[in-house]
């Protein structure tokens, strides 16, 4: 119960006016905290996100063209610093980017929906890990790979996707047991994938793959869950697409 007061005190001192105040100006961003730049950065990109999913496909199209290439220049140059495993990296960078990209345009064109709960999937278990990992804290998940992750953020992530999973039934045929636990997999793949960015970045000794998003880093620090999580769904569509 304190616990619970002192992250509503939190979120209080945010002082959100004077964070729109400060975001108004764009020249002042780079002052906005870590946080304050997360929230800017996600005002703006996922109505984006939102409107290419619902209302153009020629819009979605574009945005993963372009994700695509510029996590791809993110990935020859978090690599670049390997010369002699430079094939190596090219392999691997090709794989990890074109399946996950494969994936999600299948599913855009099989059904919006699915593409809306990949994404709130995969949202809600990056926000309430980040929130609840920070403010619980505990045990450490893998240390040597990715320090701040802790096994309370990871618990916090899983219930908020089968919170999710659950509200999806609303869109799909499937019942409540099949989401929720489907959602509940998938945060799990979709932190592996975060863990697998961090293994990458660990290994070229950098804090993040570039600097494009305020707050989040490069493309690649922002869509590492989804990296697994797209051709997990995938894959579960595949298998089960009477739930669809």
């Amino acid at each position: 119960m304190e616990q619970g007061k002192n992250i509503i005190k939190k979120l209080k001192s945010l002082k959100i006016k004077e964070f729109l105040q400060k975001f108004s100006n764009l020249e002042s961003i780079k002052n906005l905290s870590n946080l304050e730049q997360r929230i800017a950065s996600s005002l703006i990109l996922i109505p984006i996100i939102l409107y290419a999913i619902f209302l153009s496909k020629s819009l979605f199209l574009f945005l993963i063209l372009s994700i695509t290439i510029l996590a791809s220049f993110e990935w020859i140059n978090l690599t670049k610093s390997d010369p002699k495993n430079k094939n190596k990296w090219l392999i691997i960078g090709f794989f990890y980017l074109s399946i996950p990209f494969f994936s999600i345009l299948e599913l855009r064109f099989i059904d919006r929906n699915i593409i809306l709960w990949l994404f709130f999937v995969v949202w809600s278990t990056d926000i309430f890990a980040y929130f609840i990992g920070k403010n619980i804290g505990g045990p450490k998940l893998i240390p040597s790979i990715s320090p701040n992750k802790t096994w309370s953020g990871l618990i916090g992530g899983m219930l908020s996707a089968g919170i999710i999973g659950a509200l999806s039934t609303l869109m799909f045929e499937g019942g409540v047991l099949f989401f929720t636990l489907s959602s509940i997999l998938l945060a799990i793949i979709a932190q592996a994938g975060d863990f697998f960015e961090s293994k990458i970045k660990r290994i070229f000794n950098v804090k993040d793959s570039g600097h494009i998003i305020p707050g989040h880093g490069g493309i690649l620090d922002r869509i590492d869950g989804l990296m697994f999580a797209a051709p997990a769904i995938l894959i579960i569509y595949i298998l089960f697409q009477n739930n669809f």
